[in-house]
């Protein structure tokens, strides 16, 4: 490997991250060239173009022409500093070229998720006003065509890019224009060479909009230096090598997967292997073998249930794998590490670590160095489960409005990291809690999580009120979630302070804690825990309903009908709840007046078609519990 020597090195905690400095590429497209001059000639994307077709390969040289190219053919289109390009299409090199080619002019993208609701869509262009939009087939045209106005003068005056090389079904209205990707791409190469491409740090890079639980998205306004302080604030910090590969999964229209599995990428000189198949990562990664695997803690749990469940298929299995579980347990308290993979250590622990977990690690590829985990909270018991299997996993902190990084844990290095925690705030970052915002007199430490840095958003989209609700004068913004801080500077989420509620005798419950953990129970796909003004709290589960029925049969409860009556049957319900109390709600861990009480169980799963979760999967709390109300009403 040519570049196989070069390593970035971490910057100095003394750096000042008010404005880039030095070497500090400035903007996206300016990281870029970057890294065209250091591994030009090295892989940088991979991804398999159809359902049984190798996969394809391009370097960073071809990726950096083509950037190039689409950033001229936008300008053909109108498009300059300031303006924006709409994204609706699932990650891809397109996706990629179009972000940078837009940043090389000055202008911004607005990435949405492909399996959307149309009204968001509309809402999101209504609200961003894009001057072109890019869209990854047909069928998304008819959708967005579906919930658009039928005035051509009310759509960008760019027109539509579509993906691909089937025409559309449906045009929009007559004077919208429609181009084919690779006219459009040849337009670019045809056009005046691009020049000295933008370089202002302060401009927008990017509109993201954040899922909205509750009302309209509202758009995120992130500047170039902002995401660009994100991406350099842990350069180095991680053994992340040109040449590397990784396998990229994660939408890049949320924060976590475009800054740390896509810039992040291209600035450390990995290869970026899509993944084409999401039911399917295990299977890819064979072939990939990444060095870093980025994932949301539903992965690492449907990964933690399938491990387990094979462990549990036979005695032999059980017992083996529970001797491997001893021996891992065993070296890594005596190495006295949280997080960090710690090497097996002799002739026992290194035979059963070939026999079980070498095998479950070469079901990703058996190259991985670290795993990082964000986007919702990580359950301690999968942390200590993965660092057994011989992975490295290191869970962060953020939110779309701090670009997305606040504090992780893996980036102050070998031995640094602490469970339970989501470590310290990365470089340039600081963090205060305010107890004024929460009036719990038993966790008196605990308040609302308040970031300073130069990664905290310019504000919200055309909404000057919004921003100030959650902007303090000195700049820090309020993130709606509790914490507390140790003496030595390690975050421990609690919860949000919204999403608490008070029980008819003044407790306050923290619910996201005691979800997590239940939904580790191999019986639960979905859970959230409520009780507000209540005298006990409830839970709603979708079950696993597959594996409730063969417990069920085990128990010998013997059931008929459909999955509805499944659930409204109310000797499955008790048996559900005290299986529930039994293992996922033990004392002392969960105090007597969290345990749930009561269970709703629900037969359809949660999702973004039903509007019971976001794009970016969390749950819409409101609409379920409007969804449950009669239930919820019959517990009182």
């Amino acid at each position: 490997m040519a570049n196989e020597a070069f390593r970035w090195t971490p910057y100095p905690s003394t750096k000042d991250w008010s404005a880039p400095s030095g070497d500090d590429p400035s903007t996206l497209y300016r990281m870029l060239l970057g890294s065209l001059e250091r591994f030009s000639d090295e892989p940088c994307f991979g991804w398999i173009p159809a359902p049984g077709m190798a996969r394809t390969h391009l370097t960073y040289g071809e990726y950096g022409d083509l950037c190039e190219a689409v950033g001229r053919a936008l300008r053909g289109l109108g498009l300059g500093v300031g303006d924006r390009v709409a994204l609706i299409v699932d990650n891809s090199v397109e996706w990629a070229a179009t972000a940078y080619g837009a940043n090389a002019i000055g202008a911004a993208y607005t990435a949405m998720y492909t399996h959307q609701n149309g009204g968001d869509w509309r809402f999101i262009l209504d609200d961003s006003t894009p001057k072109a939009i890019l869209v990854a087939n047909p069928e998304i045209l008819d959708k967005l065509i579906a919930h658009m106005p039928k005035d051509a003068a009310d759509w960008p005056s760019g027109g539509i890019i579509m993906l691909g090389d089937e025409a559309a079904n449906e045009l929009p209205p007559h004077g919208v224009n429609v181009v084919m990707w690779s006219d459009f791409v040849a337009s670019g190469r045809a056009g005046e060479p691009l020049g000295e491409p933008a370089d202002d740090h302060t401009a927008l890079a990017t509109l993201i909009y954040t899922s909205g639980t509750t009302g309209d998205p509202k758009g995120v306004m992130l500047s170039n230096w902002n995401l660009m302080s994100n991406v350099l604030c842990v350069q180095g910090a991680f053994d992340l090598r040109p040449g590397d590969r990784n396998a990229a999964f994660l939408p890049w229209a949320h924060s976590f997967g475009s800054t740390f599995d896509l810039h992040w990428m291209l600035r450390s000189g990995v290869h970026i292997n899509l993944i084409s198949d999401l039911t399917k990562i295990a299977d890819e990664c064979i072939e990939i073998k990444p060095a870093a695997l980025l994932a949301v803690p539903r992965v690492w749990t449907k990964f933690y249930d399938r491990v387990n469940s094979q462990f549990a298929a036979s005695p032999v299995k059980t017992m083996l794998s529970n001797k491997a579980t001893k021996h891992a347990k065993k070296r890594i308290a005596k190495a006295g590490v949280d997080c960090d993979a710690v090497p097996p250590k002799g002739f026992r622990d290194k035979f059963f670590d070939k026999l079980i977990w070498k095998k479950v690690r070469a079901r990703f590829g058996g190259n991985i160095r670290f795993c990082m985990s964000g986007a919702a909270a990580l359950s301690p018991d999968i942390a200590e489960f993965i660092q057994c299997v011989g992975f490295s996993c290191y869970e962060g902190y953020g939110l779309t409005e701090t670009s997305p990084l606040v504090c992780a844990n893996g980036w102050m290095g070998p031995g640094g990291s602490r469970l339970r925690t989501v470590g310290r705030p990365v470089n340039g970052v600081t963090i205060t809690i305010d107890t004024s915002a929460w009036d719990d007199p038993e966790r008196p430490e605990e308040g609302e999580i308040i970031v300073h840095g130069p990664n905290v958003m310019q504000g919200y989209w055309n909404q000057p009120e919004a921003t100030a609700e959650v902007m303090t004068e000195d700049g820090g913004f309020r993130t709606g979630d509790l914490g507390k801080l140790s003496a030595d500077g390690y975050l421990s989420i609690t919860g949000r302070v919204k999403s608490q509620f008070k029980l008819e005798n003044g407790k306050y419950v923290s619910p996201a804690p005691l979800e997590e953990n239940v939904k580790l129970s191999p019986l639960v796909e979905q859970a959230i825990l409520d009780g507000r003004d209540m005298r006990n709290t409830f839970l709603i589960v979708h079950p696993n309903l597959r594996t409730l029925k063969d417990a069920l049969g085990e128990a010998g409860i013997a059931v008929s009908g459909d999955d509805a009556t499944l659930c409204a049957n109310a000797e499955v319900k008790s048996w559900m709840l005290k299986r529930l109390q039994d293992t996922s709600m033990l004392a002392p861990t969960w105090k007597g007046y969290e345990v749930a009480r009561n269970i709703i169980l629900d037969p359809e799963e949660w999702s973004t078609d039903n509007d019971l979760m976001t794009p970016s999967l969390k749950v819409k709390l409101r609409n379920l519990l409007v969804l449950h109300e009669d239930s919820i009403a019959a517990l009182k």
